[in-house]
């Protein structure tokens, strides 16, 4: 487990021939502000170069108003935390369930993603009818739509991506596995190396990084899988 600090202090010993530090990652400047610039940026690039790095992704859950047949991220509360989401990036499109609050879990069923213009002729034109939802959509604001509006209170659960993290006080910790914390190091040291046109740094960063991306991407991403026949 590596801490921003302990990333910053990395790319500087990987880097840096004299010297030391830095002691903090607040309110550097010059070279040591340089270095914890590079690992910011290589954290959050790293963390949206995939929509679906498994670590990303969370559970959520929230219960339906009568009539209101749009929810925002900030009014769904993530399962494991007991919070409200913070953090959103995008709604994985096939999670989505529900069921009837006052008939409890055992009713549970999926919701059926339309995309938005087909969810919008469907059940935003003309008068509608409240009911059961049926069908979920993702409005232009990234708000979550039902199809149709709830007729009572429903309780829907699925599964959403994290927003990117931004590192800022020194006992930060990536939230990504922490074998994979080194990558970080070497994604700065690439930012590093075309800065200060240091092809040995570069070409360390790019070997070694590659071979730990390559670790991450087998392990952080959602296995290929196949359909069925056809007939």
């Amino acid at each position: 487990m590596s801490t921003f600090l302990q990333l910053a202090q990395k790319l500087r010993m990987e880097t840096t021939d004299s010297g030391t530090g830095p002691t903090t990652v607040v309110s550097q400047v010059g070279e040591l502000g340089r270095m914890v610039q590079w690992i910011v940026d290589a954290w959050t690039e790293l963390q949206q170069d995939r929509d679906d790095w498994l670590w990303m992704r969370k559970s959520f859950t929230v219960n339906t108003v009568a009539a209101d047949g749009a929810y925002v991220y900030t009014d769904c509360t993530d399962t494991v935390s007991g919070m409200a989401i913070a953090r959103f990036a995008r709604w994985y499109q096939r999670s989505f369930k529900a069921y009837l609050s006052a008939d409890g879990v055992g009713s549970e069923y999926p919701l059926i993603w339309l995309e938005w213009n087909r969810f919008r002729r469907i059940y935003r034109y003309g008068t509608q009818t409240d009911g059961q939802p049926t069908h979920v959509s993702m409005d232009p604001t990234q708000a979550f739509v039902l199809g149709p509006k709830p007729d009572a209170v429903y309780v829907i659960s699925g599964d959403y991506q994290l927003g990117p993290q931004t590192l800022a006080a020194n006992g930060d910790i990536p939230e990504m596995p922490t074998r994979f914390h080194n990558l970080i190091v070497y994604e700065a040291m690439i930012r590093y190396g075309f800065n200060r046109v240091a092809p040995e740094a570069l070409q360390l960063a790019q070997t070694e990084g590659a071979r730990l991306r390559d670790a991450l991407e087998r392990g952080q991403l959602p296995a290929i899988t196949f359909g069925g026949p056809l007939a």
